[in-house]
């Protein structure tokens, strides 16, 4: 069977299995039972679904991790209704609107994580080799789930069973929360176990779109860099950190030459990705149709309505195939302000949309470019079947880059590495004493710039702006800021130092007793 279709199909069988509302911590499964488990095919199939799983909270993982930032906030280019998404950039969330509910929906994953964890240890139909693959990824990405919910929810419950029967009413289950040192804890250690069960295979065993030693590398490091800045690890944590991002170097991971080319249709299974989310057709889109359906202009508007800035019509060019519906609006003035001249990483995140009127043409604003996806056979639009990127290596390398910054170190080598991607290396090595770091100092460029400061104002300051001009539309921003605290917070976003977490939504907190509203929300 083809493998996209093996993944569709086990992620299916999965959801068939286990029915989760709420904070399902009680599935209808018989897959827990003794009818299955029985092959290596079984716990194949399985860990694919896992796989599939994660990626249907892809939309969320998203906008965990960004849209509360900086980026957004503009009216939509195109007129639509933002229908509540412009409360994230506006950070104006609340316990009535609370921009996502029951927990992202990470406990129906963390669930069948649990059940994987729990078979695996015991069966003796796999070889000790592969039992240990997947263990490793099991631990990891429960730890992943956990991660996001800390750094969303604070204190979280932390369950670490799993459950199987028919006829259980999932609304009558209460557990209380473990507060986010306990919770930190668990991830650590899951991470730890992670470790342990991979040992010193740093391959790329099922592809880049399967967990691996590497990626768990990627987690450990930002876990660390966590606890070191929130939860009084400094020093100690960071240099934790420090050594996970020098550890996925042991992997075969590089930078790939042209930044585009990073992100392209043809090009998925590039050196430069550690884990993705894979995407294909007749099985996923990117985000489930999320990214078109928040981030991308109307078909119309692109072949009646905007121009390119000559005033040239996009019609008869592939981007009037772009189609989708602007939800989150790029702000307008960053797509001056985020780049400087010459960066390839400009033309390939963001594009600007002119119109053009009695021969007059005027800039609009920008729209998201960095996933273009594929025109399909037949096909009248683009189909957004690009891969998303979890962890890449010019992750790894702008994180051992903050590691270093937050140790007082020097963060040049790994800083540069990615600007010279960025600038390319002709124009990087003929244009050190302006775009090397510590050189990027335009003082025109940065007077009044909100979203970015000049090398000067320090190394930290330096990696987070590389890392909004390298990881825009990736997830990144909002928990960036968050891990170096409320300074940056206030600083890079519009939110309220008692509300950085999120709500919880009513029907969570009616289904569950035990559970209290996220302090600041009450």
């Amino acid at each position: 069977m083809n493998k996209k279709l093996t993944y569709l199909l086990a992620g299916i069988s999965m959801l068939l299995f286990t029915r989760c509302d709420s904070l399902d911590l009680e599935p209808t499964s018989s897959i827990g039972g003794t009818s299955y488990w029985k092959t290596p095919d079984h716990f194949s199939a399985f860990n694919v679904g896992m796989h599939a799983m994660l990626r249907e909270k892809s939309l969320n993982f998203y906008l965990l991790g960004e849209p509360r930032a900086d980026i957004f906030g503009d009216d939509p280019i195109g007129g639509e209704a933002s229908q509540g998404m412009e409360r994230l950039p506006f950070n104006t969330i609340n316990k009535e609107n609370v921009g996502i509910s029951n927990y992202a929906d990470m406990y129906k994953n963390i669930n069948q994580l649990n059940l994987m964890i729990a078979k695996t240890k015991e069966t003796t139909v796999l070889t000790e080799d592969l039992k240990n693959y997947y263990l490793g990824e099991a631990h990891a990405m429960r730890a992943y789930h956990y991660f996001h919910l800390l750094r969303s929810w604070g204190d979280v419950i932390l369950y670490l069973d799993y459950t199987e029967g028919q006829n259980i009413d999932l609304s009558n289950i209460t557990k209380p929360v473990s507060p986010a040192t306990a919770v930190m804890e668990q991830i650590k250690k899951d991470i730890e176990d992670s470790e342990k069960a991979f040992g010193d295979n740093y391959s790329f065993k099922l592809g880049r779109h399967y967990w691996s030693m590497a990626a768990t590398q990627m987690l450990k490091g930002e876990v660390y860099l966590w606890s070191g800045s929130q939860m009084g690890g400094g020093e100690t944590d960071y240099r934790i950190a420090k050594q996970a991002f020098e550890n996925v170097k042991k992997a075969d991971v590089a930078l790939v030459g042209n930044f585009k080319d990073v992100f392209s249709y043809t090009n998925k299974k590039n050196k430069e990705m550690i884990f993705t989310i894979h995407n294909g057709k007749d099985e996923y889109s990117l985000w489930g149709g999320g990214y078109g359906g928040n981030l991308m202009p109307a078909q119309d508007k692109m072949t009646k309505v905007y121009c390119d800035e000559n005033g040239n019509s996009f019609v008869g060019t592939p981007d009037a195939q772009l189609n989708g519906l602007t939800r989150l609006q790029v702000q307008k003035a960053f797509y001056w302000k985020g780049f400087r001249d010459d960066d390839t990483r400009w033309a390939t995140s963001l594009k600007a949309m002119y119109t053009k009127k009695d021969d007059k043409v005027t800039y609009f604003g920008p729209i998201a470019y960095k996933y273009q996806g594929t025109m399909l056979e037949g096909g009248s639009q683009r189909s957004y079947l690009d891969d998303f990127p979890i962890y890449r290596y010019a992750d790894c390398l702008l994180q051992l880059a903050m590691a270093k910054a937050l140790l007082g170190e020097d963060p040049t080598a790994e800083i540069n590495a990615v600007r010279e991607r960025a600038y390319g290396k002709a124009y990087f090595e003929a244009n050190k004493d302006k775009v090397a770091y510590p050189n990027d100092n335009d003082t025109e460029f940065y007077a009044d710039n909100k979203w970015m400061k000049p090398d000067n104002a320090g190394a930290i300051e330096a990696v987070l702006k590389e890392r909004l001009r390298e990881f825009l539309f990736e997830g990144k921003r909002w928990y960036d800021i968050r891990m170096l605290g409320w300074k940056y917070v206030h600083q890079y976003s519009l939110a309220e130092e008692n509300r950085l977490l999120w709500p919880i939504d009513a029907n969570t907190l009616t289904n569950n007793d035990d559970l209290e509203q996220t302090p600041g929300y009450e």
